[in-house]
């Protein structure tokens, strides 16, 4: 019912016009049933979009392009305008950290000449600051994007630190920008929480508060993003682009037949998030699961064999909490006895987590749950003694297909060509 609300639908369509739309209810959706990315024809989308997958959350691509109706319309080399962003993340009871890290950001901005084209977006568990696209050369849209954000983050890097410290390690602001990046449109809805995403006028951040965004009846200053002035931000474009060295770009969307790989560290965190799922099937632990092998042994590789206390390597952005073990699947994995969750280095892995450090970038290789089935599959074609053995997990699950996951069991599968 909330996506049948004529201001939510205009919102997020206005906001979504030219970008590549992606969903989360059921799954996380980046394609429609014919493979083509997900676009929004007209507002009235949206509400045929939440009613048929059952969508709680809508995002749309940081990149603009000049169509999204096919595949190769969302190739890198199509963007035609990229939205700088920051981003902001704490925990709920935490928010007034948001707040501050923002303020801290959008003045800077302001001193670097930067101001009638920011605006604020309220996400549901921290903010992201973000600059018209318009405001930006555009000669090179991603590039000057992200020299942008890490020179603004270089300068404040010691007061946002201070402030993370001061929030108990609750408080983060990432660089996150690449290519096909996604992030949550206005007055969607949070994936987890009862909170709306609201525009926060620039000169209100610091009365804001999180009741702006309750589902029923938001404060939400509307077409906030459409305020710019076209090359507001070229000086600062130009100083940032000056000490700018790009860092490994990020893999290319590609479909069947594509050479791009999925990464180590993914097909590590997918199969193991499948192995739980077909253990256990609570798919939310099954993501933190995932998610928490794959640290634990990205860590094992560089600092020893892997061992119940080999945790203790990782750091903590926290204090650490009491250190319970329990044996899941033969491996002895530390529980947080708030959330029920897995965690590692005195961190939760959530959910979430694993949709941002996982799932979208699998996405960005093949649809993320086509590759999710047939991870799915290819677990379950394992007897049970091996699933429970963390030896035999490894060197007869994960090992094999390491480091041709995509050829050797999404490809295959899809032909049904699978082989154990």
């Amino acid at each position: 019912m909330y996506y049948e609300a004529e201001l939510v639908k205009r919102e997020i369509f206005n906001f979504s016009r030219g970008r590549w739309v992606a969903v989360y209810g059921k799954a996380f959706t980046r394609y429609d049933k014919a493979g083509k990315p997900l676009a929004l024809r007209s507002p009235d989308d949206v509400a045929k979009l939440a009613r048929t997958l059952g969508v709680r959350t809508f995002y749309a691509t940081a990149a603009v392009y000049g169509k999204v109706e096919s595949q190769e319309d969302v190739a890198d080399s199509r963007i035609k305008a990229y939205t700088p962003f920051f981003d902001v993340d704490t925990k709920i009871d935490k928010w007034e950290f948001a707040v501050k890290a923002a303020e801290v950001i959008v003045s800077e901005l302001d001193k670097l000449g930067v101001s009638k084209s920011v605006y604020a977006l309220w996400s549901g568990e921290g903010i992201h600051v973000r600059i018209n696209e318009r405001a930006l050369p555009g000669a090179k849209p991603v590039e000057e994007a992200h020299a942008v954000v890490r020179y603004v983050l270089k300068r404040v890097g010691q007061t946002l630190k201070d402030l993370s410290e001061r929030s108990g390690g609750a408080l983060r602001v990432e660089d996150l920008i690449d290519p096909k990046r996604v992030f949550t449109a206005p007055l969607s809805l949070h994936r987890e929480l009862n909170y709306v995403a609201v525009c926060v006028p620039l000169d209100k951040l610091a009365s804001f508060s999180p009741d702006w965004a309750r589902p029923d009846n938001p404060k939400h200053e509307a077409g906030c993003y459409t305020r710019g002035e076209p090359g507001e931000a070229a000086r600062l474009v130009e100083v940032a682009m000056a000490e700018y060295e790009p860092i490994h770009a990020p893999v290319a969307a590609g479909r069947e037949g594509a050479t791009a790989k999925i990464g180590r560290f993914q097909v590590m965190a997918l199969l193991q998030a499948a192995r739980y799922y077909v253990l256990y099937g609570d798919m939310d632990k099954a993501k933190s699961f995932g998610l928490n092998r794959a640290i634990f042994y990205a860590w094992a590789k560089h600092y020893g064999p892997a061992s119940r206390d080999g945790a203790r390597g990782i750091s903590s952005r926290g204090p650490e909490r009491e250190r319970k073990f329990v044996t899941v699947a033969g491996e002895e994995v530390q529980v947080d006895e708030e959330t029920g969750l897995f965690m590692i280095g005195g961190k939760p892995q959530r959910p979430q987590d694993y949709d941002r450090e996982v799932a979208w970038k699998i996405d960005l290789v093949v649809p993320y749950q086509k590759a999710w089935e047939a991870a799915v599959q290819y677990v379950s074609s394992f007897p049970k003694e091996v699933l429970e053995s963390q030896s035999r997990f490894y060197k007869r699950v994960y090992e094999p297909v390491r480091d041709d996951f995509l050829e050797a069991v999404v490809l295959r599968r899809r032909r049904g060509l699978l082989d154990i």
